[in-house]
C-alpha cells in the first residue's frame, strides 16, 4: 500500500449560513496530480486555504507526512512543506523574475541583499525546469504562462512538499497550457505532488493520476483517472447527469438587423469588419487569442472609439462615442474578466446591480433604495444567484453567482442587443448550463446576442451563425449548418479560405 503524504480527516468548515465543507476525507499520495473538482460553492476554495494555511478547521485533522498538523497561518503551511498558487496571480510586474522568486526573502546580512546570489540561484531553477528565461527579465514582459511559471517556481524555490495549485489555466492559450503542462510534469518527476483544482474536465482527465469530487460541501468519491469520462465526473458533480453540449436543433428564426457594422477598424487591432447581428439570434464570434474579438466587442460599446467605419443600431447610425450612448442605445456589454472589469467586487450585491442605472434608480439626487431592492431580488431570483441577501459582499460569491451577477446586473437594462464576452470563463459545468439556457432564452425573446467564446463547443451549441476572426479580420462567417470544430480552426488559424461574410 503506497504511504500518503497528505490525509485529511473528517474536515469541516462553517461560515455564517454556510457549511462549506462537511467531513470530507481524502489522501494525496508524493509524485501524483491530485486532481479536486467540483461545482462552484462545492468547497474547493475553502478546502485548498484550509491546507495552505489561510483558514483553520472547525472539525476534522491533516495527516502531513505522518504527523497530525494544524497551521494557523500561511506561513507555517509553507514551513511545513506546503505551496499554493492561487488563480489570481500575485507577481510584481515592476520586478524581474529573480526579484519575484526571492521576494522577501532575498539572500544577504543585515539587510544587505546578495544580488549575484539570488540571480545565480534563480538562473539553476530556470536551468532545472528548462525554462529558457533570463532571471533579469521583467515580470512585465512576460506572457501569462511564463508569469504563472514564475509564480509557480517561486513557491517550488521553498522546496515543497505538496504544490497547490488554484485553476492555473484559465487564463492561458492552448499553447501555453502545454507548457505549463511540461513544467507539471517535471516536478511530478522530482515526487512533489500536485493538488490540481480545475473546471477544464478534459484537462483533468490529461493530466491526473486520481481525481476527487465534491458536492455540497461533502466529497463524493476519489477516482483514478484510467477509464473515467466527462460524462461520469459531471454526475458525479451535479448528482444527474447533464450534457453541457446536448440539444442540437435548427438555427432560430431570426428578426430584423439590430447591428450593423460597416469596415469598422480599430487601428491595426480591427480591420474592417463587417457584419450583422439580428434581432433573436445568437451570433458566435470565434477566434484564437489576439484576433481582435475582445477589441471588436469594446469598439462597439464605445470603450475604444473606432478609428473608422460606420456602426447602425436598428437602422439608424450610431457613434460609439462612449458607453452611455450605447447603453441609450439599447446595447449592454458583459466584459471577459468579472474580477477587474465587471464587478466592484469589495461592495455588496445590491450596489453592483444598481451600478449600471444609478440615474433611473434616483431622485433629485437622492436613490430610491426600495426600488434598488426590488430590482435586486427580482435578477437574483430570475438568473439564479445563490447568495445570503442583497447585502452580500460580491467578492464572497462562488465564481458562477459572480458571473451571474455580472449578467444580471446588465440584463436589468434590458438591452435589445446584449455581448457577451466569454460568459462561462471559470465557472462549473452547472452554472455553465444555467448561463447557455440564459442566453438561449434571451435570443427566442428577441434580443440579438453577440457570443464571444474561446471554447468551441459552446460556440457550436448556441450560436445560429459563427463569424471567425484572424489577425484583427473577419476570416469568414457560417450558418450553423457548416459550422465545424475544424473549419473554424482552420479560419481562425489563416488555413482555410475567407468564408462567406454576409
Amino acid at each position: 500500500m503506497v504511504e500518503s503524504l497528505v490525509h485529511v480527516d473528517a474536515i469541516s468548515k462553517k461560515f455564517p449560513g454556510i457549511q462549506a465543507l462537511d467531513k470530507v476525507s481524502f489522501d494525496i499520495v508524493a509524485g501524483e496530480v491530485h486532481s479536486v473538482i467540483g461545482e462552484n460553492g462545492a468547497g474547493k476554495s475553502t478546502l485548498m486555504r484550509i491546507l495552505a494555511g489561510a483558514e483553520t478547521a472547525d472539525e476534522g485533522d491533516i495527516v502531513f507526512k505522518g504527523r497530525p498538523v494544524r497551521f494557523h497561518s500561511p506561513l507555517d503551511a509553507r514551513r511545513a512543506g506546503i505551496g499554493i498558487v492561487y488563480q489570481e496571480l500575485s507577481v510584481f510586474l515592476n520586478l524581474d523574475i529573480a526579484e519575484n522568486i526571492y521576494a522577501n526573502r532575498q539572500p544577504g546580512v543585515l539587510g544587505v541583499v546578495h544580488k549575484r546570489e539570488m540571480y545565480s540561484r534563480t538562473r539553476a531553477l530556470l536551468d532545472l525546469f528548462s525554462m529558457d528565461l533570463d532571471p533579469r527579465t521583467p515580470v512585465l514582459s512576460l506572457s501569462m504562462a511564463d508569469r504563472q511559471s514564475v509564480e509557480i517556481l517561486r513557491a517550488v524555490s521553498q522546496e515543497p512538499k505538496l504544490l497547490i495549485l488554484d485553476e492555473p489555466t484559465s487564463s492561458l492559450t492552448q499553447a501555453e497550457v502545454d507548457k505549463l503542462f511540461g513544467l507539471i510534469a517535471q516536478l511530478q518527476s522530482r515526487g512533489i505532488a500536485i493538488l490540481y483544482v480545475s473546471h477544464q474536465l478534459q484537462e483533468v482527465l490529461r493530466l491526473s493520476n486520481r481525481i476527487t469530487v465534491l458536492r455540497d460541501g461533502k466529497h463524493i468519491g476519489t477516482i483514478d483517472k484510467t477509464g473515467s469520462t466527462e460524462t461520469e465526473l459531471v454526475r458525479m458533480m451535479v448528482g444527474r447527469a447533464v450534457d453541457l453540449y446536448a440539444g442540437a436543433r435548427d438555427a432560430r428564426s431570426a428578426g430584423e438587423t439590430a447591428l450593423e457594422i460597416k469596415d469598422l477598424s480599430l487601428g491595426s487591432v480591427v480591420r474592417k469588419v463587417s457584419l450583422t447581428l439580428k434581432k433573436g439570434e445568437i451570433l458566435g464570434v470565434a477566434g484564437l487569442v489576439g484576433a481582435g474579438r475582445s477589441e471588436l466587442a469594446r469598439t462597439i460599446f464605445g470603450l475604444t472609439p473606432p478609428t473608422s467605419g460606420e456602426i447602425s443600431v436598428e437602422g439608424e447610425p450610431f457613434s460609439a462615442t462612449s458607453p452611455r450612448d450605447a447603453m441609450a442605445r439599447g446595447i449592454a456589454y458583459v466584459p471577459e474578466d468579472r474580477k477587474t472589469a465587471g464587478l466592484f467586487l469589495p461592495m455588496l450585491i445590491r450596489e453592483n446591480m444598481m451600478a449600471p442605472q444609478l440615474f433611473s434608480l434616483s431622485s433629485h439626487g437622492l436613490i430610491d433604495e426600495r426600488a434598488v431592492d426590488r430590482l435586486t431580488t427580482e435578477y437574483i431570483q430570475q438568473v439564479g444567484i445563490v447568495t445570503r441577501g442583497l447585502r452580500q459582499r460580491a467578492m464572497t460569491l462562488s465564481g458562477g453567482n459572480q458571473q451571474k451577477l455580472m449578467l444580471s446586473l446588465w440584463l436589468a437594462l434590458q438591452p435589445r442587443i446584449l455581448i457577451v464576452d466569454e460568459p462561462t470563463r471559470g465557472i462549473d459545468v452547472g452554472a455553465k448550463v444555467e448561463i447557455h439556457n440564459l442566453l438561449e432564452s434571451l435570443a427566442q425573446k428577441g434580443t440579438a446576442v453577440m457570443l464571444i467564446s474561446s471554447e468551441l463547443p459552446e460556440i457550436l451549441r448556441l450560436s445560429d451563425r459563427v463569424a471567425v476572426m484572424h489577425e484583427g479580420s473577419l476570416a469568414g462567417i457560417l450558418p450553423r449548418a457548416e459550422a465545424t470544430q475544424e473549419l473554424i480552426m482552420g479560419l481562425a488559424a489563416g488555413v482555410e479560405k475567407a468564408r462567406s461574410l454576409s
